[in-house]
């Protein structure tokens, strides 16, 4: 039977995620760690690994983005997943007390933080909500409470006494299938890259930019991270639309591939169909009327 790991415990929104994602007959491998659950891919253990990418609020879950830039080349994103984030409070039935801290993962402290400061609450971290949820329930502690999804709190024994606590009601957060080989093109994908220009070369990466721009290919992320090799050193993640065997993406690749860049291939893969459509092109009329804004703060010669 193939496994699919994820960062564990269950009841996570990684967890709602992998059980979306799972193929028929897969079961779920929980692990403790986010290297743990790439690594089960890269060793063989798993078939495939969920994690969490990026949120809507705070942006790319830089960590995991790290944990993929160092995985074998034949590691691949193969799916993606997006999902409405909202947390509950749980807490110890009977705790009556007022509450004064908030136990949950940094990324959902980052996305209640109106709550958390409208209630004046102490914070601290924990590596899952639903550990959050774990060390709630373990420790008994008064006046404290988790911050953590729907299915989080139920099996420690916690109740749920406030729902939909989040900073912005469009909060959401992509969690990505990785695997080892890419799906066929299915007319609405996406394709990732990492790309490392020359450092020493002025423009190398606007060339390398260009070589998607130039074809019409559209750039829909682009994410810088540190080599750790040598400072101010940097790699790009690089996302655009359309799969490698589109012509438009596939003549942009090769263009890649023949310059002197190196370059990694991090998979196609299908777009959510639940992700929110993009923004539409406007007419001109709002960026001429900011234009006049700026004009009117600016003083003649």
């Amino acid at each position: 039977m193939a496994d699919l790991a994820f960062l564990g415990p269950e009841g996570t929104f990684t967890h709602r995620a992998a059980l979306d994602l799972a193929r028929d007959g897969e079961r779920l491998l929980p692990l403790d760690h986010a290297g743990d659950v790439i690594a089960a891919v890269s060793h063989g253990t798993a078939d495939g690994a969920v994690v969490a990418f990026e949120n809507s609020l705070d942006g790319t879950v830089a960590a995991n983005l790290d944990l993929l830039l160092g995985t074998d080349e034949e590691i691949v994103i193969v799916a993606e997943r997006v999902i409405e984030v909202a947390f509950d409070l749980w807490r110890l039935p009977g705790d009556g007390t007022p509450v004064t801290g908030v136990v949950a993962h940094p990324v959902g402290l980052a996305q209640c933080q109106q709550f958390i400061r409208a209630q004046g609450l102490e914070t601290r971290a924990a590596s899952s909500n639903a550990v959050a949820c774990r060390e709630v329930a373990q420790e008994a502690r008064p006046g404290w409470a988790a911050l953590a999804g729907p299915d989080a709190g139920e099996q420690f024994g916690l109740a749920s006494v406030q729902q939909g606590i989040r900073d912005d009601e469009r909060a959401a957060t992509r969690f990505l299938r990785l695997g080892r080989r890419s799906p066929g093109a299915t007319g609405r994908d996406r394709s990732a890259f990492v790309l490392s220009p020359a450092q020493e070369r002025a423009g190398s990466l606007v060339r390398l930019l260009q070589e998607f721009s130039s074809r019409g290919v559209n750039l829909t992320a682009i994410k810088s991270r540190p080599t750790k090799e040598l400072l101010g050193e940097y790699v790009f993640f690089v996302e655009v639309q359309g799969h490698l065997h589109d012509p438009r993406v596939r003549d942009a690749t090769l263009g890649l591939l023949r310059g002197s860049a190196d370059v990694r291939y991090l998979g196609s893969y299908p777009e959510d169909p639940t992700r929110p459509a993009q923004r539409p092109a406007t007419d001109g009329t709002d960026e001429e009327r900011r234009l006049q804004a700026m004009l009117d703060h600016t003083e003649l010669a």
